[in-house]
This record gives structure tokens, sequence and C-alpha cells, in this order.
């Protein structure tokens, strides 16, 4: 009985003190401004409406791109990735906290025998009064048992798994706001080539227009022939900027039916009429450069991430020590 004292008291004192080996985690602090450098001309902008974080793209009041930003969260293939992980964190959460609990198991078989008399001990048992050739056995047993997390190799498991689940749920987050900020760059890259082509293709026809009269004077020798080689070289710079303005928007629409996940071309029709370029929504409440890199969620991740490795190193120093576990066996047998 006295060996098993000390053992006994450093049980109890690692219960009673909840010790976790391994370093505590503490949140990296990043120095920073209180203030953004253009903030106050940003706060005096008028004209557009306020909007939320959560579904910002509503503010610009536009429902072709909000009906886009829909579709491609609907069916974007590395949204569902990252759900799918949140998923994956969740049962590896389940897991640990399991690790902590008192784990059983039961078991139980029963068997039906018979002794052949042909045997040699079939022939002497057979001669015995009163034997029966046919015997039954039953066995039930129940056995639990539980690892004392003396060293708090567990509870950092624990830990290191909800910063993983935390930080899978902020990748989604970081995924969805990725999906939305590219198709909305997209839509509004396209708005904008649409009214710079149009402005184009207007200069072209007031070139135009003003070659003939130009051309009109000279034929009347009203103006020198200077004036017309130079109206027909800003004629051709003006329509040099054409293809190259049609090219980029060709390239966005196809973009933009890449983020949609469908066939390029798909949504040309839709488009096809020129509007107007949507204007950026106001901001409720700006906060502080603090307050956006702690609602940034790729940030978010990356800090949870740090934090679920700082616990690993906790849990790979109390593989160093010794682990106590509590077993109990009932069981019978007839």
């Amino acid at each position: 009985m006295p060996p098993l004292r000390p053992i006994a008291l450093l049980v109890s004192a690692g219960l009673l003190a909840g010790c976790a080996v391994g370093p505590d985690y503490h949140r990296p602090d990043a120095p920073l401004s209180d203030r953004y450098l253009g903030q106050p001309s940003v706060e005096q902008r008028r004209g557009a409406t306020p909007t939320s974080l959560v579904a910002w793209w509503e503010g610009f009041g536009d429902p072709v791109l909000t009906d886009f930003i829909s579709k491609a969260l609907e069916q974007n293939l590395d949204l569902a990735q990252a759900s799918a992980r949140v998923t994956q964190a969740r049962a590896g959460l389940g897991t640990a906290n399991a690790a902590l609990l008192p784990s059983g198991n039961i078991s139980g078989q029963a068997a039906r025998s018979y002794q052949s008399i042909e045997t040699p001990l079939g022939q002497v048992l057979n001669s015995t009064p009163g034997y029966d050739r046919y015997g039954s056995s039953y066995e039930a047993n129940l056995d639990a048992s539980w690892e004392v997390d003396v060293f708090g190799g567990l509870r950092r498991a624990r830990e290191a798994a909800v910063a993983e689940y935390q930080a899978s749920q902020a990748g989604v987050a970081a995924t969805r706001l990725a999906i939305a900020a590219q198709t909305a760059d997209i839509y509004i890259t396209i708005r904008g080539l649409q009214t710079r082509l149009d402005i184009a293709n207007r200069q072209v026809k007031t070139q135009q227009e003003l070659l003939e009269k130009v051309q009109l004077l000279y034929s009347k020798g009203l103006a020198a022939n200077y004036q017309v080689r130079q109206t027909e070289g800003a004629l051709s710079q003006v329509q040099a900027t054409v293809p190259v303005l049609q090219t980029g928007l060709d390239a966005a629409m196809n973009a933009l039916d890449v983020m949609l996940g469908t066939p390029p071309g798909t949504h040309r029709t839709q488009l096809a009429s020129a509007g107007s370029i949507p204007v950026a929504p106001q901001l409720k409440a700006m906060g502080t450069p603090a307050d956006l890199l702690r609602r940034r969620p790729d940030l978010i991740v990356a800090e949870r991430r740090l934090a679920a490795s700082n616990a690993r190193i906790g849990e790979a120093i109390a593989e160093y020590y010794p682990k106590f576990s509590l077993s109990a066996l009932l069981g019978s047998a007839t």
C-alpha cells in the first residue's frame, strides 16, 4: 500500500491543479493606428446607401449583381469544400471531447455444445449416470476505463481541436467573401468596360463627322492639308481603342461565366445592354484598423491555426510524461 501513496498524491495534485504542460496561447498584438489614412474623406462621402458587412453586395442596389453573386455562392466547389472541412473539424472536436470522458465496452457471448459418444471422452462420460450430452455456456462482460489527464495532454488536444474548428468556420467565411468579391469585381469591370466602349464609339462617330467637315473645308480651300491629316490621326487613335476595350469586355464576360460555373457566353444576352456602373455603398461603421483585422476571416484562419499549433506543442510534450488510467471489469460466466 505505501508504494501507491506517491502515485495517488500525484494524481490528486494534478486533478486539483488542472495543470497542462506546454505554453499557454496569447493572441499576438499588432500596433495599429486608431483611424485609417483616408477615413475622413470616406466618412464624408454621400449619395450611397449604408449597408452591413454580411451581404454587402446588396448595398450596390443592383439586382443583376445580387443574382450573380447568389448563383456563384450556390455552385462554387471551393465553398462546398470549405463547408466539408467544417464537418471534418467538428468530428475531430467530438473525438477530442470524448477522449476526456470515461469509455466503456459491453460484450457477451453464448455457446451451445454437443458431446459425441464416439470419442473416448464421450464414451466415459456417457457411462456416468445423469450425463447430459448437451451443454450451454453464457458470458457477459462490462469494462470501463478512464485516462486521468494529469499533465493536460488531452486538454491540449481539445484546445487544438477547438481552434481548428474555429479556423474551418472562418475559412468558410473567407471563401464566401472571396467568391462574392471576385464576382462583384468582374461584374463592375464589365459595366465599366461597357461604359468606356460606349464613350469610345461616340468619340469615333464624332471624329468621323469632324473629318468630313475638315475635308469639305479643305476641298473649298479653307483648310490646310495638315489639318486633314491631323484629324485623320485623331480618328485612327480613337478607333484603335475600340478593339482593346471589346477584347477586355469579352474576357470579363467569360470570366463571369467561369465564376458562375456556366459555359462561356451563357450570360452575354443578359449583359448585352450596357448598364450603369454600381455606386459603392457607404459602410455603417468603419471602425478602426484593429477592428478590420479582427473581422477579416483570412486573418482569423491564420490566428486560429497558430493557436492550434501552440496547443499541439503541449500535447506533444505530454507524451514524455507517464499516463495514468483507471480501469474496471465486471463480468459473469455460466
